[in-house]
């Protein structure tokens, strides 16, 4: 027992001293700014503020090179592209923008007043067709739409100028597109 008080002793004594040297100190304090004025510059000979000027206009000049790079300023919707694709193009519904070919029939609505045909174009966007709708490039017209097919009166102009009638028909397009 005598041991282990005299160990306690001890330890109590070692950590009061380091205590004592620890963490008690105070950082030194920062040196004090000492603000002083610039010198000022010195007279030159009345030659040098010539050459410095024409030094300065040299520094100046841009140099932005903007070839191969868009102008911010330019519309990014190309204008000219558009006018040459057509401008009687633009002007047209979208049914009569496309030929039959490119239309495909995916479905039928029953309705009161009769049927309505579902046609969608190249680009995935559908239309709602009944009988008296224009369609296609050709002026067609919606003449009768069953279960299976959509028929589609064309007039033509013919080689020698007579009106040539053709029916022809959009067949319905199942998922496997068929």
């Amino acid at each position: 027992m005598r041991h282990v008080s005299l160990a306690v002793g001890i330890l109590a004594a070692v950590s009061l001293f380091a205590g004592g040297f620890g963490c008690s100190k105070e950082p030194p304090a920062p040196q004090p700014v000492v603000k002083r004025q610039a010198p000022m510059p010195e007279a030159k000979a009345p030659s040098a503020p010539a050459a410095e000027a024409s030094a300065k206009k040299v520094e100046q000049v841009a140099l932005y090179d903007p070839r191969g790079k868009r102008d911010p300023f330019v519309s990014f919707i190309k204008v000219e592209e558009r006018r040459k694709a057509g401008s009687d193009t633009l002007a047209l519904p979208p049914l009569q923008r496309y030929d039959l070919g490119e239309l495909k029939f995916v479905g039928v609505i029953w309705t009161k007043t009769g049927a309505r045909g579902l046609v969608e174009d190249a680009e995935g966007k559908g239309y709602s067709v009944t009988v008296g709708t224009r369609i296609g490039r050709s002026g067609g017209v919606v003449r009768r739409i069953t279960g299976k097919e959509i028929l589609v009166r064309e007039e033509f102009v013919g080689s020698r100028g007579e009106k040539i009638m053709r029916e022809s028909g959009i067949q319905f397009t199942t998922a496997g597109g068929k």
